[in-house]
């Protein structure tokens, strides 16, 4: 017992395996040395390359700073193109998409809890599940020029202007309406007010043909301001909001039995949700397919007038890629949710390259310098023939 008490004292004593505390020391020294050699080696291979190690990040970034991740691991978004719709990397798609899947990392926490919007019977409550969490810069180039554009797609056509140095202001009346249905027995008065019930929209819609009216879309009346492209003697366009069920099973055979065409203004996110109230994409596609035009009226249907940049262009570009993907044209025009817009809602119109956008003011005069405030006619439940006649006429 006494030699081993004088054994753990000594500090000059060696261990069991018969090496000393120094040898110890040594030895560790030269096994961190060695390791020090290696990584050295490691990072001057790396920096013959161009590349330097980020530690804990998973990713690499070039000499020049900018950082590169594996292309096998990039998100939609990170690619560049709308986390919503991926479909936009090919094709006339492509107009905004950089834009817009930047502006698609805006937060659902954007919104403020007293935006307006329209009646509960109108619209569902249900928030957008696709929303990012985080938000990221929205560049300031004109969206025609933030893309690169595929070298086998070919561009779209640009928006028309006028060949000479002033354009024409024609009157075209342009019909606006909701639900072609029926309103249940307890409406409230907004869904009493938008409803024309389908007995009623036959009767106009014949009037229309027994007087000589002719179908056009809001394309031909671009034209026809800019590059003077003839109209028909009396032309008019018929215009549908939100995309109701309704419109699908009662004006669309009405429509097609007597030879008219309508463009449908959708929100997007409804139909994307299956809810009942709303047309679903088979519809859509079936009533593209027989020549009705379809443009993006939002996502959610909010008030753009009350959210930030990114908001709004993730609304008016997330439902025009949507739109796009099961059509075969990029749409090109708007309208505005519950008519409300203000001048940045009109200039990222411009900035994403829409050719014009339509209100639900009054009015019938159309021209190039207010294509972002087209007004309408709106077709009401108390609208009569005669009023109808009145209106048109």
């Amino acid at each position: 017992m006494s030699n081993s008490n004088n054994r753990q004292r000594d500090p000059g004593g060696k261990l069991p395996g018969g090496i000393g505390c120094l040898g110890i020391l040594l030895l560790s020294i030269l096994v961190i040395s060695a390791l020090s050699v290696a990584r050295d080696f490691s990072n001057s291979s790396l920096s013959d390359q161009g590349i330097s190690p980020i530690q804990d990040s998973g990713a690499f970034t070039q000499a020049g700073g900018g950082s590169a991740k594996p292309e096998a691991v990039l998100s939609p978004a990170q690619a560049g193109f709308s986390t919503v719709e991926s479909v936009a990397q090919t094709g006339p798609l492509a107009t905004a998409t950089a834009t817009a899947s930047i502006a698609a990392s805006a937060t659902a926490t954007d919104e403020p809890s007293s935006t307006p919007t329209r009646a509960p019977t109108e619209t569902p409550t249900e928030a957008p599940t696709e929303t990012p969490t985080e938000i990221a810069a929205i560049r300031s180039t004109p969206a025609e020029e933030a893309v690169a554009w595929p070298t086998n797609t070919p561009r779209p056509p640009p928006l028309p202007t006028p060949r000479d140095s002033y354009s024409w202001t024609l009157k075209v009346p342009i019909l606006m309406y909701h639900y072609i249905s029926e309103p249940p027995e307890e409406a409230d008065k907004y869904r009493r007010d938008l409803s024309v019930t389908p007995e009623d929209f036959r009767l106009q819609m014949t009037y229309l043909v027994e007087n000589g009216f002719e179908t056009v879309d809001l394309y031909d009346l671009s034209l026809a301001i800019t590059d003077r492209v003839e109209l028909p003697p009396k032309p008019i366009i018929i215009t549908m909001d939100d995309g109701y069920r309704d419109n699908y099973q009662n004006a669309f055979p009405i429509l097609e039995e007597l030879g008219l065409k309508a463009t449908f203004f959708l929100a997007t996110e409804f139909i994307d949700q299956n809810n009942e109230v709303y047309m679903d994409w088979d519809m859509v596609e079936e009533m593209a397919a027989a020549g009705h035009r379809f443009e993006p009226h939002s996502k959610t249907h909010p008030d753009l007038t009350v959210h930030d940049r990114n908001f709004i262009i993730w609304e008016v570009q997330g439902s025009r890629e949507t739109i796009a993907a099961h059509v075969d044209y990029l749409p090109r025009y708007f309208a505005y949710p519950s008519g409300r817009y203000n001048e940045e809602v009109q200039q990222i119109m411009a900035e994403l390259d829409f050719w014009g956008a339509v209100t639900t003011l009054g009015g019938g005069w159309s021209g190039f310098n207010d294509r972002f405030e087209w007004t309408r006619t709106r077709i009401r439940d108390v609208t009569s023939l005669i009023d109808f006649q009145a209106m048109i006429e």
